[in-house]
């Protein structure tokens, strides 16, 4: 899954993008600010420790989520507002949406229009991403009062597309996101096929002043879920060898990386779950939509595995630590067997049955 983070300048959201792509061990040098850099960073799970503690296999194997930096977004003139537009393609690409806003106060960082507001810099952002799928619908409804008027076998589609169209428009011109206008499976399919940026997931970003970091969990900003964090904090922590972290964060009185809090925002905003597997060879997280099917998540391990799909040995991650070896969670009864149909729940380990 990707991640894009987008900003306003001076907002802190490329230290941010460091810090998380030097957590992640990916390296990437900001020497072009004009271009967009991707970070792969590792999904922190501590039930995936555990099992790498208790299996002791030859390779351990995280998620991962990419994170895109998007340059800041200049919209206070018009040659800034043209630039901007040249990176909508690439958000559009994205899962969601990570909107990084300024709440700190530094002399020597002159604050974007001299605010340092983050309601208003929220705002203006969400504006310009409703003009441009505004842009977007506009041409779409275009094409498509040209193509109903044409006896084709498509004619009913597009007229059922064009109805669509015309209610993301009002629901537009009224300032409102897409998923006002976006209702049922049917529209949805249909909407994901233009990618719209207001029907993304959308995480906020709160960049505050070092002194008001503490351990905050998910808060919640403008209706959006919120994570407060210092990107300042957050690269020097970063930039640390592991040994010397703790010492550090004891001393500003953090108890955990505000990245794993965003990592795991990111999560709960795109609906995803993680099931894991376990053994000698590989202990691994997967991350799946909620609501998967064990068939469909065979596959994501291999083709093959849901192709010749037998059954799924299931556990609840908590009742094999609860019981502390899988000889005692068998004893206890805690081990099923599940079939294709089966609804994935976060935590399962679970070791597929299959022939081919």
């Amino acid at each position: 899954m990707r991640a894009a983070l987008i900003g306003l300048p001076q907002s802190g959201k490329s230290t941010l993008f460091a810090a998380l792509a030097e957590a992640g061990g990916s390296n990437v040098h900001l020497d072009r600010p004009d271009q967009e850099h991707l970070a792969v960073v590792k999904v922190p799970d501590e039930r995936l420790d555990w099992l790498e503690e208790h299996y002791k296999p030859k390779k351990k194997t995280h998620a991962e989520i990419e994170f895109l930096d998007v340059p800041g977004m200049d919209l206070s003139t018009e040659a800034g507002r043209r630039h901007a537009r040249t990176h909508w393609p690439a958000i559009r690409q994205s899962d969601m949406i990570v909107i990084v806003l300024r709440d700190f106060r530094n002399d020597s960082v002159p604050p974007y229009r001299g605010r340092v507001n983050p309601a208003d810099d929220l705002e203006e952002l969400r504006s310009e991403m409703l003009f441009s799928d505004l842009e977007q619908v506009a041409g779409r409804i275009e094409k498509l009062q040209a193509a109903v008027r044409k006896p084709t076998p498509e004619q009913d589609k597009n007229i059922r597309e064009l109805e669509l169209m015309q209610r993301m428009q009002e629901v537009l011109e009224e300032e409102k996101p897409l998923t006002e206008a976006v209702v049922g499976d049917a529209d949805e399919k249909t909407a994901r096929t233009f990618a719209f940026q207001t029907l993304k997931p959308v995480v906020v970003v709160l960049n505050c002043d070092e002194g008001a970091v503490g351990d905050g969990g998910v808060e919640e900003f403008a209706g959006c879920p919120t994570v407060r964090l210092s990107a300042k904090i957050e690269e020097e922590i970063a930039a640390l060898a592991p040994a010397d972290r703790g010492e550090f964060m004891e001393a500003m009185g953090i108890s955990a990386l505000a990245r794993d809090r965003l990592i795991r925002s990111c999560y709960k905003a795109m609906n995803l779950i993680a099931f894991l597997t376990a053994g000698e060879r590989e202990c691994r997280t997967w991350s799946i939509p909620a609501g998967t099917d064990a068939l469909t998540a065979a596959g994501q391990i291999h083709s093959d595995i849901a192709r010749g799909f037998i059954r799924a040995q299931v556990i609840a991650f908590d009742d094999l630590k609860a019981a502390g070896s899988e000889k005692a969670a068998r004893a206890a009864g805690k081990f099923r067997l599940e079939g294709k149909n089966y609804i994935i729940r976060d935590g399962d380990e679970i070791l597929f049955r299959f022939n081919v």
